[in-house]
């Protein structure tokens, strides 16, 4: 003979829970558990998706913004103070420095004191003030610079007699004419 179920009680949600198998009620909480659980993960993915979309988006719209105004300033004509502002610092710059000094430290003795190195670029030129105690440790000076091999033409442009308390200094101003990279 067939089992037959009859219920007398009126249908309601609390009848049918307590119709259920405990083991079947601990599924379904823990299923309604994982299931707000994913909710809550994917809506801090989703959160976490629209920061970057927003951020990719300022992105592109400041590339553009940079794009723009490179070509705004490719499409200005140059300045021509600027231009020769620009080439003399870029001829400054491209100097054979470790060379020229490493040059004029060799052929400084220990008599000489250097006070301004002076670059000119156009002329390839530097100009060199120093002092010393007497002619003749200028003029071993001006012959040791000379020798250098990357150093050219060594002219005396100035020399003048200076009272430095009780001692007399010679001051005096070189040009050195450089002749290129030599390494």
């Amino acid at each position: 003979m067939r089992r037959l179920s009859i219920e007398l009680a009126p249908f309601s949600m609390r009848r049918e829970w307590y119709r259920i198998r405990p083991s079947v009620r601990l599924l379904a909480l823990a299923g309604a558990l994982l299931c707000t659980v994913g909710a809550y993960r994917a809506q801090t993915v989703l959160v976490h998706l629209h920061a970057l979309e927003r951020e990719s988006t300022q992105i592109v719209d400041r590339n553009e913004r940079a794009a723009h105004a490179s070509q705004r300033v490719h499409s200005e004509p140059i300045d021509v103070k600027q231009a020769a502002a620009v080439n003399l610092a870029v001829a400054r710059l491209n100097l054979p420095w470790d060379n020229l000094l490493d040059a004029v430290e060799a052929a400084t003795p220990t008599q000489i004191a250097l006070m301004s190195i002076t670059p000119e670029p156009g002329r390839a030129l530097i100009r060199i003030e120093a002092e010393c105690a007497s002619s003749k440790d200028m003029l071993d000076y001006l012959s040791s610079l000379g020798r250098q091999p990357i150093l050219g033409r060594v002219t005396l442009t100035r020399h003048e007699l200076v009272k430095d308390g009780m001692d007399n200094v010679l001051r005096f101003q070189v040009e050195v004419q450089w002749r290129g990279t030599v390494s």
